[in-house]
């Protein structure tokens, strides 16, 4: 557990099932997907099951005020430390919600997980994300040109990265995310 001026990061639990599962299904946030198909009840616990018992991968939830507003998973997809994450908020979050919670999230990666670097696949038709993660001091590593179809067209897809010591040297490292 992790706990920042603006909230709360704990690793998500079974009760968290149903509120991740809504959000992720909101057409807003499925919209930025991958995969941006509903996801079914029987699915999602399938998944659950078999990623909360993978030691290599970290299911997170951002609490505020009392109230569920995220969710974050770090995969790690390679030996050294090097992990890629995902995240959304609740459709409704109140602005400001993805930069505390992933500021705490990423320190929570580098100091808890001791993880050496942060990687990330952005939809180019995601512009949120994409100055998201600039903000958060991730440097683009590159762009998979047309890389992503969707069934209606091809979309570019863009790699981010932010090393450990990037982010101690950042401005919105440690200061503004106090574990």
């Amino acid at each position: 557990m992790s706990k920042g001026s603006e909230g709360l990061l704990r690793v998500m639990e079974e009760r968290d099932l149903q509120s991740v599962l809504s959000w992720r299904n909101h057409p807003e946030v499925r919209r930025y997907m991958f995969n941006s198909g509903e996801i079914s009840w029987s699915e999602h616990v399938a998944w659950f099951a078999a990623a909360s018992t993978n030691p290599r991968k970290h299911l997170l939830v951002f609490e505020s005020g009392g109230a569920l507003l995220g969710f974050i998973n770090f995969s790690e997809s390679a030996v050294g430390g090097i992990a890629e994450w995902g995240f959304h908020a609740t459709p409704d979050a109140p602005k400001g919600t993805g930069k505390h919670m992933l500021g705490l999230a990423l320190s929570y990666g580098f100091t808890h997980l001791g993880l050496h670097k942060v990687s990330a696949q952005v939809l180019q038709g995601n512009p949120r994300s994409l100055a998201l993660h600039r903000k958060l001091g991730f440097m683009e590593e590159g762009c998979l040109r047309e890389q992503h179809s969707d069934g209606s067209g091809y979309q570019s897809v863009y790699c981010f990265g932010l090393l450990q010591r990037e982010w101690q040297t950042s401005k919105v490292a440690v200061e503004d995310y106090l574990i």
